[in-house]
Parts: C-alpha cells; structure tokens; sequence
C-alpha cells in the first residue's frame, strides 16, 4: 500500500463521493475514517461552511478495494486470544 499525502487522501475520497452519490463536494473536508470490523465508513461535510453541524455530517461505506485505494489498510489481523489459562 503507497503512502497517500493529506490532500491525496481527500482527492480520491471526493471522487468516491461522486462515485457512490452523484455528488460533486470539491470543499469535502473529512471527519473521521472507522475502519470497523465489517466496513470502511467515511464520515465528511460536503461544504465548508457545513463544517461542525453534525445534522449535515454525512458518510459513506466503503468496499475492501475501495478503502484500500485511501490507504486504509484491510488486510485481516490475527489478535490474540484472550482469557486465562
């Protein structure tokens, strides 16, 4: 997976925006990535003004390959069991 910059990053999350909404926000600015155990949710604010008005924060849910694509590592992990012995 390629190092993504800042701006990269957020390029390519707008064009998945448009991809997945029909929406074209060149302001898009990015809240928050979770990489969950099912999915990939971006969560952003198309405009700027819009920035911090939670009623206008939106998301999407990103595949596997499209997560991977803004440098969201979706390789599964092995964790440890956990308990006693």
């Amino acid at each position: 997976m390629a190092y993504l910059s800042k701006e990269e990053r957020r390029q390519r999350i707008i064009a998945l925006v448009k991809e997945k909404t029909g929406v074209d926000c060149p302001e898009l600015e990015v809240q928050d990535i979770w990489n969950a155990f099912d999915s990939v949710r971006v969560f952003y604010w198309c405009e700027a003004q819009d920035v911090e008005n939670n009623k206008l924060l939106k998301h999407i849910r990103l595949d596997d390959k499209e997560a991977e694509s803004i440098g969201v590592n979706r390789t599964p992990r092995d964790y440890p069991e956990t308990g006693g012995a």
